[in-house]
């Protein structure tokens, strides 16, 4: 019977000998590429053979200075997944939620602990801290953070398998849906169009237009940030149907700064959205009217803050019932409205989603129908005895 071979990266019996008249020690290593190789040393010494030997095997087997283990850190192991990502095509949004996220919560918290001590029940307990202290949608970031990273010590050999992937899940709890009809919309346009004519605190006209900006999201389904980047030679309406091209969205920079990223939020957001009349002829005076090449800009010329233009939204509606309405309140409008009259596909499209699921899961209101016949059926009981 054949003798089993050794194990990946170990090694054998070490013999003592002589090579050339000097003292040698002496041993099969199995490499990890699997072949077994004859390796030696020579010293003073057997013994000290023997040492420079056990020496140089450790070093073979010895991970690179990037090379992750289980004795890896969080910390060290996130700093390296940080800096492969970067590299990678994310939305410069995304990339930085991720880092802040896992620079402040993951490294923060559970940082000096080791890949090989991070068990099931340890992650568990790091995301339920994580859901108390910073609300469930950024504790679902941090598990997904938490799970990627780990994914990337397991392709790298550090551990056999990821913690985090049976960890608990964190489900965002879902808000009431609010589902706005025709004539909700006529009264809040015309909220937005009281605030838009009136004056600021002190006395001057009002110069942003959130009621022209409220508008291009019934007239598109578009995000905010995808509204506010819009440029005036976005906007095609000189074509036989005027149309908006959809393929880029607002950040802020590093530096603080706003600025256009090149692409929306994922690639299947870039699309070109017919507009309805009245957009256009809003559109169309705004081209007119415009001191900048930007067609929703600030008083200062400059690019509009979504946070900036929240607050004005929200003092627009604030003590009336349309407080809680919001610009993607108005989008979830527009999905159920295309929904119910040329289908959930044609909505996923105006949206820019990859399919029609997550529009059904997340923007278009349902309202379950009881079968026609079941009226039939249940008259039943209103009729008088035989």
């Amino acid at each position: 019977m054949a003798r089993p071979p050794l194990e990946l990266e170990t090694w054998g019996r070490i013999r003592r000998t002589t090579l050339n008249g000097r003292p040698a020690a002496i041993c099969r290593y199995r490499d990890s590429d699997g072949i077994t190789r004859l390796m030696q040393r020579q010293g003073r010494t057997p013994a000290e053979a023997e040492r420079n030997l056990i020496r140089a095997l450790k070093q073979r087997l010895a991970p690179a200075g990037d090379d992750l283990t289980r004795d890896s850190t969080i910390r060290h192991t996130a700093t390296q997944w940080l800096d492969r990502i970067a590299g990678d095509d994310l939305a410069t949004a995304t990339l930085r939620r991720y880092t802040d996220v896992t620079t402040r919560i993951i490294i923060g918290g559970i940082g000096d602990v080791r890949l090989g001590e991070l068990t099931v029940p340890r992650a568990d307990r790091f995301l339920t801290r994580a859901r108390t202290a910073h609300g469930d949608a950024t504790a679902r970031t941090v598990r997904t953070c938490l799970l990627q990273l780990l994914t990337y010590a397991v392709r790298q050999g550090a551990i056999d398998r990821n913690p985090a992937e049976a960890a608990q899940t964190i489900t965002v709890r879902k808000k009431a849906e609010v589902a706005l009809r025709a004539d909700d919309i006529r009264h809040i346009r015309a909220l937005l169009r009281a605030r838009d004519e009136g004056t600021d605190k002190q006395g001057r006209r009002r110069y942003t237009q959130i009621g022209d900006v409220a508008d291009m999201y019934l007239a598109t389904g578009a995000r905010t940030n995808e509204v506010l980047a819009l440029h005036h030679d976005d906007i095609i309406l000189d074509a036989p149907i005027p149309y908006v091209r959809l393929d880029k969205t607002l950040i802020v920079r590093d530096d603080g700064k706003l600025d256009v990223q090149p692409k929306p939020k994922t690639d299947d957001s870039v699309r070109d959205a017919k507009l309805p009349p009245t957009a256009v002829t809003m559109l169309l005076r705004r081209r007119i009217d415009a001191t900048s090449d930007i067609v929703f800009p600030s008083s200062t010329g400059t690019y509009q803050w979504d946070n900036n233009l929240m607050r004005q939204w929200k003092t627009a509606l604030a003590g009336t019932p349309y407080a809680h309405v919001t610009p993607t309140t108005f989008r979830k409008a527009v999905a159920t409205l295309l929904a119910e009259q040329i289908g959930s596909e044609a909505a996923a499209d105006q949206l820019g989603h990859y399919d029609d699921a997550v529009t059904k899961k997340h923007y278009i209101k349902h309202r379950k129908q009881g079968p026609d016949a079941a009226r039939e059926h249940l008259e039943q009981f209103f009729q008088p005895g035989s």
